[in-house]
């Protein structure tokens, strides 16, 4: 059996901009994430969770149909795989048993971390290990990036970057309207070794003095209703990619300062852009009590998360946190372009 840790994500800046392809993002791959096991299975294939009471049976020899349920994300990662090596003329033609445990959904809520992004890279990511395909860090994050597109008909995909190169990373997102049409059953496998419009992903080297402490509403945030019916003016997208052209700038040289007020920067022109629901109660609490700390909301808003980055113990602004109902945790940063397996 081979069990592989697959890392979350946390927006630190560039958000709703990534959604235009072409605009940048920053993320960090987060410890805080999920575990895979797998192992060849003798009959037929098999997948379960701790999060899904009811295990799925499959035979990964034949088509997968994905369907509406919970397991689609699942299904969409087999099978973008299956049809890959199929494409390769190395199809999969043995069994296996697949367990799933998520520390990023819990009977107290989710915490935002990318639970749906974190699956379809580890399923990619196993198979790719089991069966000794040598899928390169790219290739795999195309597969993931196009069954995870497929299922949710939108995203930047760059929570599935996060997930699959760790590290602290500067993403730039395609522009997958060339190459995939969500109203066709499903993708042509084709697409995976063609270059990618706009896509670039690069490694940033994170200050090793700076710790990142989550701010987690458990309440859940839905970026596709977020983005119905939203758009974006020129002018956001410009003012974006120069906050995050500063963020950048002070992650590299550790300019805790500059790096406070790049992302108060990328706070207020969410903020300024965005309807009022974007920032809920405890996501006031969360910006009010920053006081001098380097922080923002992270990802799409209306719930779910946000963070500081702290060089002290911060012990004021945990409690202050704490106070407002927010779970508040360190986050570890996953390793870069690492995924675990024993």
């Amino acid at each position: 059996m081979t069990k592989l840790s697959i890392p979350g994500k946390l927006f630190l800046a560039g958000e709703y901009a990534i959604t235009s392809p072409g605009h940048t993002a920053i993320l960090a791959a987060t410890s805080m994430g999920l575990t895979i096991d797998i192992s060849t299975a003798t009959t037929t294939s098999s997948v379960r969770s701790n999060i899904i009471p009811t295990p799925w049976h499959f035979d990964i020899t034949k088509p997968i149909q994905i369907g509406a349920d919970t397991w689609r994300y699942v299904q969409a990662a087999i099978k973008i795989v299956q049809d890959y090596q199929a494409f390769q003329c190395q199809p999969i033609t043995s069994q296996v048993q697949l367990t799933i445990h998520s520390t990023l959904n819990g009977p107290i809520g989710k915490l935002g971390l990318g639970s749906s992004s974190a699956v379809v890279v580890g399923i990619v990511s196993a198979l790719n290990v089991h069966f000794a395909l040598n899928l390169s860090l790219l290739t795999r994050f195309k597969l993931a990036g196009l069954a995870h597109y497929f299922v949710q008909k939108n995203g930047s995909l760059g929570d599935i970057a996060a997930s699959t190169f760790g590290g602290v990373i500067s993403f730039n997102s395609p522009d997958l309207s060339q190459l995939v049409d969500l109203d066709q059953p499903w993708i042509n496998p084709a697409v995976i070794d063609q270059p990618w419009p706009n896509l670039q992903i690069t490694p940033l080297a994170w200050p090793a003095q700076w710790r990142i402490l989550l701010g987690a509403t458990h309440e859940s945030a839905d970026t596709k209703t977020a983005l119905q019916n939203l758009t974006l003016s020129s002018s956001f997208l410009t003012a974006s990619q120069d906050c995050v052209a500063e963020s950048i700038a002070a992650i590299t040289a550790s300019d805790y300062p500059a790096f406070v007020k790049a992302l108060q920067r990328n706070q207020s022109l969410l903020q300024a852009t965005l309807p009022a629901g974007y920032v809920t109660p405890k996501l006031a609490q969360l910006l009010a009590n920053l006081g001098t700390h380097a922080g923002k909301i992270s990802g799409a808003g209306y719930g779910d998360n946000g963070f500081a980055v702290v060089m002290d113990d911060a012990t004021t602004l945990i409690t202050n946190w704490q106070a407002a109902g927010l779970m508040t945790l360190p986050m570890t940063i996953f390793p870069e372009n690492e995924v675990n397996h024993e």
